[in-house]
């Protein structure tokens, strides 16, 4: 190859390019792998390692501008770097796609408390099976999601991390690793109370028609009560969830741009 390259007149050293677009694949192949905005599972392995080969290009010199100096060809060295790029690449891919997986978590809340959670559907990008409106709260946050552009800022954040932490360097955590991963699982318990208050009008109606429908019992015991009160509470749960759908998406919008703003924080706190 390198014959090849002085034939047409291009010096260059083959083994720089190998061996820092390895690792710049090592931190872009866990983040097309996990978000489902990227495409997730949906997507066949072989597109996602393209995409993440297109990341690793459209980045390159970029990265390694800001590179202390040319990469050693230590072999144990260079593991350990590919182990580090990993790990950073799983941390920003793992960041944007917890809302998704609250999202579902909150649907399925939802569903349980309406009666509905037997019933399942399939979500492709993550490859497993949700209860109805668990399912549809993901590809709703999902639509929300693209339509802010979170997408393209979250490329813009995995691009900025080449510069927080060169491939070359290691992260300082912001000389504390346990106040980078205390604000880490605060973030990630956050997300879960956030689906339950988006959630939460379905979800009291469920639970005021059973406390409804539990009185009647006592009033009149002769009348089901309990084969009365399913098929309402399904109706009425999900007739206050989509009462309450416009300020639902609104705040989807509001915790998406929090998302990306707090994955720049936490990409910032790791240099």
């Amino acid at each position: 190859m390198d014959a090849i390259l002085d034939f047409v007149g291009h010096q260059t050293d083959l083994s720089r390019y190998v061996l820092l677009g390895t690792l710049l694949m090592m931190r872009a192949i866990p983040v097309t792998f996990l978000t489902p905005f990227l495409g997730g599972k949906l997507v066949p392995p072989e597109t996602r390692v393209a995409l993440a080969l297109g990341m690793t290009v459209l980045s390159f010199q970029y990265a390694e501008s800001y590179m202390a100096g040319p990469l050693t060809p230590n072999p144990l060295v260079y593991i350990v770097l590919m182990f580090k790029e990993l790990f950073i690449g799983f941390v920003i891919g793992f960041l944007a796609v917890k809302i998704f997986y609250a999202m579902e978590y909150g649907g399925r809340m939802l569903d349980t408390l309406r009666g509905s959670n037997m019933a399942e559907a399939q979500v492709p990008e993550l490859g497993f099976r949700a209860s109805p409106m668990g399912d549809f709260l993901f590809h709703l946050l999902l639509v929300v999601y693209m339509g802010i552009d979170g997408h393209v800022y979250f490329i813009e954040s995995v691009v900025e991390s080449f510069r927080v932490v060169p491939v070359d360097a290691f992260p300082g955590f912001a000389g504390s690793f346990e106040a980078w991963i205390t604000q880490f699982l605060h973030y990630s318990s956050a997300l879960f109370g956030i689906a339950f208050a988006l959630t939460f009008p379905g979800m009291f109606a469920s639970f005021m028609t059973d406390i409804v429908f539990g009185m009647l019992n006592r009033v009149a015991p002769q009348l089901n009560a309990y084969s009365l009160a399913m098929g309402v509470k399904a109706l009425a749960g999900i007739a206050f969830f989509f009462f309450s759908m416009s300020l639902l998406v609104k705040q989807l919008g509001v915790h998406s741009r929090n998302t990306v703003m707090f994955l720049q924080r936490i990409i910032d706190l790791l240099g």
